[in-house]
């Protein structure tokens, strides 16, 4: 069993590294090659925990947001074999992204075109119809406060707080 608790920790550390890596500016392929073994299997949460255990260790969150794609392009191939939240109706990140398609809908449809036909016409007709159209996104804001009272509350009540903070 302790060597079950060594190889994890050892496995820990090695991811650590990969990150560490990329912040003092190796490429990704290099990294990719030099922990491919260590990198092949790592699991959705595994990314978030250890960029949390790199901010408790003094990484500034400024700096992981500036290389989180990185991250994530680094791990992708593995992180992609697994089944996605965002593909589970009924998961929060599930209602998330479709509320995201909603509302990338609803300006793309009705947004953008009455604001070019007001560009057009200059008619106060227009102008109402656009405003309608635009008071209907202050939903957004039940839609981000959700997502900050259910998730991030959720992620930080376990000690999770770089990801929130780097969103």
């Amino acid at each position: 069993m302790s060597e079950l608790i060594n190889n994890r920790e050892y496995r820990r550390k090695l991811l650590k590294e990969v990150i560490k890596e990329l912040h003092r500016g190796k490429s990704v392929a290099e990294v990719k090659e030099k922990f491919k073994d260590v990198i092949n299997g790592i699991t959705s949460t595994e990314l978030p925990a250890i960029e949390q255990e790199l901010i408790n260790e003094g990484l500034d969150v400024k700096e992981v947001q500036r290389l989180c794609d990185i991250h994530a392009e680094v791990f992708r191939d593995s992180l992609e074999q697994l089944k996605k939240p965002e593909t589970i109706p009924g998961h929060p990140v599930h209602t998330f992204k479709e509320e995201n398609r909603a509302i990338e809908k609803h300006i793309n449809e009705n947004i953008k075109p009455t604001l070019e036909k007001l560009k057009n016409s200059g008619s106060f007709e227009d102008a109402q119809k656009l405003l309608e159209h635009i008071n209907l996104l202050m939903d957004i804001d039940k839609h981000y406060s959700r997502k900050e009272n259910l998730l991030f509350s959720y992620l930080e009540k376990y000690g999770i707080t770089g990801p929130p903070s780097v969103m």
